[in-house]
């Protein structure tokens, strides 16, 4: 079989209505495929009208005809590319940056300009899967990359995608996560803008935990937007809630599923994602927030201080003003486990009603004083004070409902109308005692067991927290899902490990 490296051929686009997983997978008939000299696994550039990508090769009999390129929805989401349309396809050598890694691997440094090229690869899904996999191992091994080489990744993550001009002073606080129900972005958003100050938020969803802050404000407005909606939400009110664009730093995502599909978190990877999206961002002042606590993504002091270090590195190299806050984290933040129970708790501290979390109230607060501080905005000592004042006075829930409005959503909404789960289950105390702990892991697995975050609607409510006596049969927490089998998985999940340890 004669292989046609650098020569083009031609083929129809034909919709498949399959989800691979894995983009960018195309398939090609096998009488093509000899007649091109194609086999399973090649890549192919792959060019229509003025655009260009590199798609690998599955191979069928059945799925589609002779002389057409069978398109998975993976691709058809991003492109928009119609039945018949003509794909002009050539056989491609494999990626530089192969070299680049297979260097990293025997323990060499790497250049900027080899970084970036295995970054822009990933990105341009240049690279499978097995090929980042290899990259991660060897980037993020004890003895992986040094520091230089971390700011050298950091930086292609960033200039590899869109980069964002907000002008000189621009704001965002991000935390290490690992806390359930510690909702204060939305809270520290409103605050910060409302005094002025730019702070275009991009956030996360989950990935192991019960909700992240993008599947938590999607309950109260639509979170995906395009680089040129976020740019124009902006230009209007100085602030946004919105899910990462696709792209902002796009090789993260690849390699954010690929370390969790090989179940590994390393700090530095945890780093070079966060500081990325803030070199994109184009922020200029930056509060980190590292909880610290045995069942935290942060379980000691040890491992926050080289955290904080890396943090404080890559801001001075980027000219990012940033500060570090570790705090110790003896629980869950707020009430509300879930989506729609902590968007509840959002509006309850925003609303100032009487039953609102007075956890999360106050590390809102204290986070968004310091980046108040930080700013230049607020004179030192006064920042607390000012962001405690932008929710008595309204301020805060004003700059809120702007953010709500411009999103699409109802900016009117109170707490106490937001829908939970209809089916609901209550779990009391076994014996009396005072709650000693309460296990973050545990918590939010049994959260995803009920559902959360694919169902908005499924959490657990805590009616009590770390520290407080209980007596036997006292109320602990509240199941909430929208089927019974949910609830019946949560039930049994419940008998192989514990939330809420009493002594």
């Amino acid at each position: 079989m004669k292989r046609n490296k650098g020569q083009k051929f031609f083929l129809r686009a034909k919709s498949l209505d399959i989800k691979t997983g894995y983009p960018w997978i195309i398939v090609i008939h096998e009488k093509d495929c000899r007649r091109y000299g194609i086999v399973a696994g090649d890549e192919l550039s792959f060019h229509w009208k003025n655009k260009k990508t590199v798609v690998f090769v599955n191979v069928t009999e059945t799925l589609i005809r002779p002389g057409y390129i069978g398109l998975f929805q993976e691709i058809l989401k991003h492109y928009e590319i119609k039945n018949g349309e003509l794909i002009e396809l050539e056989l491609v050598e494999k990626p530089k940056s192969i070299e680049a890694i297979q260097k990293k691997l025997i323990g060499k440094k790497l250049s900027y300009k080899e970084i970036y090229q295995i970054v822009s690869d990933i990105a341009n899904y240049r690279l499978n899967d097995a090929e980042i996999a290899f990259f991660i191992a060897a980037a993020f091994a004890k003895r992986g990359f040094s520091r230089k080489e971390i700011y050298y990744l950091t930086k292609a993550m960033a200039y590899t995608g869109h980069i964002f001009n907000f002008g000189k002073l621009v704001a965002d606080k991000h935390s290490t996560g690992g806390l359930p129900g510690n909702r204060v972005t939305p809270i520290i958003v409103a605050i910060v803008a409302s005094c002025g100050i730019t702070f275009p938020k991009t956030s996360s969803r989950a990935v192991t935990s019960a909700a992240g802050t993008a599947d938590t404000f999607e309950v109260l407005a639509p979170v995906s937007f395009k680089i040129k909606e976020i740019e124009k939400i902006i230009k209007k009110i100085n602030c946004c809630l919105v899910w990462g664009a696709e792209k902002i730093a796009p090789a993260d995502d690849r390699i954010v599923k690929i370390s969790y599909q090989l179940n590994i978190e390393p700090y530095t990877k945890m780093v070079v994602s966060i500081m990325s999206k803030k070199v994109a961002m184009g922020i200029t002042h930056l509060i980190i927030d590292i909880p610290v606590g045995k069942t935290a993504k942060v379980p000691t002091m040890k491992k926050a201080h080289f955290l904080k270090n890396i943090f404080l590195y890559l801001g001075k190299k980027f000219k990012i003003k940033t500060k570090v806050l570790i705090s110790r984290a003896r629980g869950p933040i707020g009430k509300g486990i879930g989506p729609a129970l902590e968007a509840r708790d959002i509006l309850r501290v925003m609303q100032q009603k009487k039953n609102r979390p007075m956890d999360l109230e106050n590390k809102s607060i204290w986070l968004a004083g310091n980046l108040l501080e930080l700013t230049g905005k607020i004179k030192k000592g006064a920042g607390e004070y000012t962001a405690r004042e932008k929710l008595r006075d309204g301020s805060a829930w004003k700059k809120m409902q702007e953010i709500i409005k411009i999103q699409g959503g109802n900016p009117n909404i109170d707490s106490e109308e937001i829908e939970l789960g209809k089916i609901k289950h209550n779990v009391y105390a076994n014996k009396s005692g005072r709650i000693s702990a309460i296990h973050n892991k545990n918590l939010a697995e049994i959260c995803r067991l009920l559902g959360a975050p694919d169902i908005k609607k499924a959490g657990i409510y805590l009616h009590k927290t770390v520290g407080k006596k209980v007596k036997k049969g006292d109320l602990l927490f509240t199941l909430y899902t929208v089927s019974h089998l949910r609830l019946n998985l949560a039930l049994e999940g419940l008998k192989k490990i514990w939330i809420f340890k009493i002594k």
